[in-house]
């Protein structure tokens, strides 16, 4: 069976956008609500919108019905949360876990040194890292602008630890994939709000109308797979049974039959 991570970045407790608070809420219960639960929970930054003592109570209030073991990261919104600051390694069934702290927006020589301290200690391990900023251009140019200095010294490290599978990261408030350093990174969307994606450099900064969303990411031996959930009404399911009843019973059956990593 895979290990399952879900991703939940940008939450932005407090922040301009009503109903902040209620969408993360929304997303914790879809989790625990689901017949297979993830894992683990990992929140990428930007937890809050100003770090205030207030807004952190909020959201540890709002996490405290997840049923699921969850880690976080700061991001750049949440300066001077004390329960998220530093850069720490903790161990996820069969993976290792990195977390970096980019809350002050740059990964220098003390940060490359810890990493690559980190990720020589266990080669072993299939190891993941999590970072706030996404360590690569996206192409909206706005977004890149508030990006992660020293973004080449972070790729400098993780290239050269090919048990590093992964990086995820939040940010930019929509799900971006690309390969990068020698391994997958992920993007993860925002349950606060959507930034409008537009390649136009001279385009008008902007927010679109998309559903708030987390991630799903499902470790197996061949690798890891990366899914957007939707949550709310854009979640809401419509059985395919009752107008094609043959192609379910055919599927079902071909299940039985065959290999999966998934059980």
């Amino acid at each position: 069976m895979p290990y399952v991570i879900a991703q939940i970045s940008d939450v932005h407790i407090g922040g301009p956008h009503p109903g902040s608070g209620d969408r993360f809420s929304t997303a914790v219960s879809e989790i625990n609500a689901m017949s297979r639960r993830p894992d683990l929970v990992l929140l990428t930054g930007d937890l809050t919108q100003n770090g205030s003592s207030t807004e952190w109570a909020e959201f540890k209030d709002r996490l405290e019905p997840l049923e699921v073991r969850w880690e976080a990261i700061a991001g750049n919104h949440d300066p001077g949360i004390t329960e998220l600051a530093g850069h720490r390694a903790v161990e996820a069934g069969p993976l290792r876990l990195i977390l970096v702290d980019s809350c002050n927006e740059t990964f220098g020589p003390d940060d490359a040194a810890w990493l690559d301290e980190e990720l020589s200690a266990r080669t072993e391990r299939t190891t993941v890292v999590a970072i706030h900023h996404p360590p690569f251009e996206t192409g909206i140019w706005w977004m890149d602008c508030v990006g992660l200095t020293g973004a080449d010294l972070f790729e400098s490290v993780v290239r050269r630890h090919p048990h590093v599978v992964q990086v995820v990261a939040g940010h930019v408030h929509r799900p971006i994939a690309t390969n990068w350093g020698g391994c997958a990174v992920w993007v993860s969307p925002s349950t606060a709000v959507a930034i409008a994606v537009d390649l136009d450099p001279a385009h008008d900064p902007a927010e679109s109308a998309e559903p708030p969303s987390y991630s799903l990411h499902a470790y197996t031996d061949r690798g890891v797979i990366s899914h957007v959930v939707p949550l709310g009404p854009a979640a809401t399911r419509t059985l395919i049974e009752p107008h094609a009843p043959e192609f379910v019973r055919w599927v079902r059956e071909t299940q039985q039959a065959r290999r999966s990593d998934f059980g």
